[in-house]
């Protein structure tokens, strides 16, 4: 693809201090969120995403993806749930676009990384991505997911660390 950024391989070492989320259906607020200095920026495809706007989102970020020079800033995509018709498309646009990571929504199991790291696996020899370049991070928000931490945070060397989703244990 000609004028496709080219990321450095992403550090599942980094620090990351500091995460924006952004919708990644809104074009004009992703394209400058590198100006912030926030360590990583969380592109949305989730809860951010009115359904029937799913396909323009992921348009919209391979786009961003593949122009915008983040620089040092690290970019995860926020996919949506493994038990939605939508997180496998989402795997592929994450992967060739060139996602530092990929963040699994509403985690309860090491099974559920099984399943989005196979099909990141897969998406990136579709790609022509390094094969584990694309690194994966859990959201944490049930309690069963709480109770499976470890397991899921150890199911694959992909796995850069896991967030605890406070809002979703009022």
């Amino acid at each position: 693809m000609a004028g496709k950024i080219t990321r450095p391989r992403p550090n599942k070492d980094r620090l990351r201090r500091t995460m924006m989320f952004m919708n990644a259906q809104r074009p004009g607020l992703i394209k400058d969120a590198y100006i912030y200095g926030c360590d990583s920026i969380m592109l949305d495809l989730e809860d951010a995403v009115a359904v029937n706007q799913k396909d323009a989102a992921r348009f919209s970020l391979y786009h961003a993806l593949t122009t915008i020079d983040y620089g040092d800033t690290e970019v995860i995509v926020r996919i949506n749930g493994t038990d939605t018709e939508y997180w496998q498309e989402d795997v592929r646009v994450c992967v060739a676009g060139g996602a530092d990571g990929i963040r699994i929504p509403k985690c309860e199991s090491a099974e559920q990384v099984k399943e989005v790291e196979a099909a990141v696996e897969a998406a990136e020899r579709e790609f022509g991505v390094e094969v584990g370049r694309t690194l994966l991070m859990a959201a944490l928000e049930s309690p069963l997911g709480i109770m499976n931490a470890y397991e899921i945070c150890t199911a694959s060397d992909r796995m850069l660390g896991c967030a605890i989703s406070g809002g979703d244990f009022r």
